[in-house]
């Protein structure tokens, strides 16, 4: 049993060792890939309470929605980012018709042409990272490392927003909303000069996400991130889109770390050890047990025959006894018998009785240890 139990700690030891190291593990990781392609805009529609949302200029563009009715409706989809977003924008949302927005533009033929006027100076920034979900608390939080550098020299004004939204969205009342923004961040934490590079870690914190009802682990599929950068190149009043990127958001790991593959190689060596066990108990049982029968001598009255066949292991009766009514003659002495012998021992009783003869057979098997063996025989009264 010591032995058992030394192995299980030794194969246990790795995995609680990598456990406690690895407990501060990202659950998954997504790399920040390349950008959007520099004509492609970036239109934020502000849907009305039928959710009717904004038809896109091209099918190429991105759209993302806003939801910005909870409080009227009493859904439970977040509408604090849509308010404070149109808050920025500057524009009066309707209930009954949705509002677009691209670029941060209302008009959209200014959009392109405030675009098309940044043609030459693509890229505007380098970006490059990860965005790695974490378990909090009773939900998950993103954080976001990155290596920033503009290419050329930006103004104060801007900002990277961060959106975090959904590819399909249904509510508890059964609204259907498609590429819904649940989270909003702003950043500004970042060098604003030509080639002067940045690294530094946003984070979209547990408890934002779980106030905006963002769950990976109830529902962990089709969750995007997108980096918007607004502002205007230095010497220049023009608000535009300076960069876009809108990322497919892995939420599982399809890693197999080394504690989740212990797991299952320890309980398949326990089970081996059980099975071996129970197996070689089963041998040792089998080839020791002895097999006892009984019979009632023909010639002498009263008298039963017990007959003992050991196996390959030496035995002694340590005690023989028979149930009421049924009484012996005579009291039995233990005895001896050796492996693979065969004995007869004659059980003389006072009187017959009518009930069956029941006998318990205390035995001891080498290397099996004690156990009483009942032998029960019609009753010879007849």
């Amino acid at each position: 049993m010591r032995r058992v139990i030394c192995l299980i700690a030794l194969l246990l030891l790795p995995a609680i060792i990598n456990v406690s190291a690895n407990q501060d593990d990202f659950l998954a990781s997504t790399n920040i890939g390349n950008a959007a392609a520099p004509d492609t805009l970036l239109n934020e529609c502000f849907v009305a309470l039928d959710t009717d949302i904004c038809s896109p200029h091209a099918s190429d563009d991105l759209m993302l929605n806003w939801w910005s009715w909870s409080d009227e409706t009493n859904s439970n989809w977040p509408d604090d980012d849509a308010k404070a977003r149109a808050g920025e924008l500057l524009i009066d949302i309707s209930e009954n018709t949705s509002t677009l927005i691209t670029n941060e533009e209302i008009s959209s033929e200014q959009a392109i042409n405030n675009r098309n006027m940044l043609v030459n100076e693509q890229p505007i920034i380098s970006l490059t990272g990860e965005i790695k979900v974490y378990a909090e608390l009773d939900g998950h939080r993103i954080d976001i490392p990155v290596v920033m550098t503009p290419m050329t020299n930006l103004s104060e004004s801007s900002i990277m927003y961060i959106f975090l939204s959904k590819g399909y969205s249904v509510d508890h009342h059964n609204r259907e909303l498609s590429n819904l923004i649940y989270e909003m961040k702003p950043e500004i934490g970042f060098s604003i000069q030509a080639n002067n590079t940045t690294e530094t870690t946003w984070q979209l914190a547990e408890s934002h996400l779980s106030a905006a009802g963002v769950d990976f682990t109830q529902d962990p599929y089709e969750w995007y991130v997108t980096f918007a950068l607004f502002g205007n190149l230095e010497n220049d009043s023009t608000n535009q889109l300076l960069y876009l990127n809108h990322i497919k958001l892995d939420t599982q790991s399809d890693r197999v770390d080394f504690d989740q593959f212990l797991v299952p190689v320890i309980a398949i060596v326990l089970a081996i050890i059980v099975i071996g066990t129970i197996l070689g108990n089963m041998h040792k049982e089998e080839h020791g047990m002895p097999i006892i029968s009984g019979y009632w001598h023909q010639t002498k009255t009263n008298c039963l025959v017990v007959e003992l066949t050991t196996k390959n292991r030496r035995m002694e009766i340590k005690s023989l006894e028979v149930d009421k009514p049924w009484k012996l003659s005579s009291r039995f002495k233990s005895r001896f018998i050796e492996p693979n012998k065969s004995i007869d021992i004659e059980l003389k009783f006072k009187q017959s009785e009518p009930t069956e003869c029941r006998l318990n057979i205390r035995l001891e098997v080498e290397e099996l240890g004690v156990w009483t063996q009942f032998l029960s025989i019609s009753s010879n009264a007849d």
